[in-house]
């Protein structure tokens, strides 16, 4: 009999919707991919619930850093024991150089990371109402079969469009930051992969 822990190869073949199937650990990873902390912080500053043990919180902490979705930065000790800080691996953003640097696991293991934090920013948004709180909000998606050219197409408009909205970020921070506001809290992602084969195949509409 096992101990229900998923073994090494299942944690690497797992989802974001396995890693984040607990809604605590969606609060984690929006908190810890803006800041680093402990499962000690965490509780204190009233993240997570009143009525959870820190122990449990310890746990969720301990399981994503299994998953690899934080990254333990600290040890510090503590009356006998130790606390562990976390930091949340949500970078989001890799040149293109950068990326063909790495080999196809680091690539697939980051991907992960990074769709497991894009997951935990839309969920928490989503638990907390806010995500439809303005009618301006964007959402999108389609599917395509595209062909070289327009898969390159595709990732040079993507590209261009982080450029465009980076730069926004920038001068909207600078602007910010002048006035002395508090700003609009506010997440963009932008995505293009290949789909597996049969994905796109839609059923027939209900009679």
């Amino acid at each position: 009999m096992g101990n229900g822990r998923p073994t090494r190869a299942e944690r690497d073949k797992s989802t974001a919707a396995t890693v984040l199937a607990h809604p605590l650990r969606v609060r984690i990873l929006e908190v810890l991919n803006q800041r680093d902390m402990s499962p000690v912080e965490f509780c204190r500053e009233g993240f997570a619930p009143a009525s959870m043990e820190v122990s449990h919180v310890a746990y969720h902490f301990r399981e994503l850093a299994e998953y690899g979705a934080l990254d333990v930065v600290e040890q510090n000790a503590r009356r006998g024991s130790v606390e562990h800080v976390y930091r949340g691996r949500g970078r989001a953003y890799f040149s293109d150089l950068q990326w063909n640097e790495l080999d196809q696991e680091e690539r697939v293991r980051l991907s992960k990371t990074m769709v497991q934090g894009l997951m935990a920013r839309i969920e928490g948004a989503l638990m907390s109402d806010t995500f439809d709180e303005r009618v301006d909000r964007h959402l999108t998606w389609i599917a395509m079969r595209l062909d070289e050219q327009g898969w390159s197409e595709m990732t040079t408009a993507l590209g261009a469009a982080f450029s465009e909205v980076e730069q926004i970020r920038a001068d909207a921070e600078a602007r910010l930051d002048r006035d002395g506001e508090e700003g609009i809290p506010s997440t963009c992602g932008l995505l293009g992969f290949p789909s597996p084969l049969g994905a796109q195949r839609t059923p027939p509409p209900a009679e």
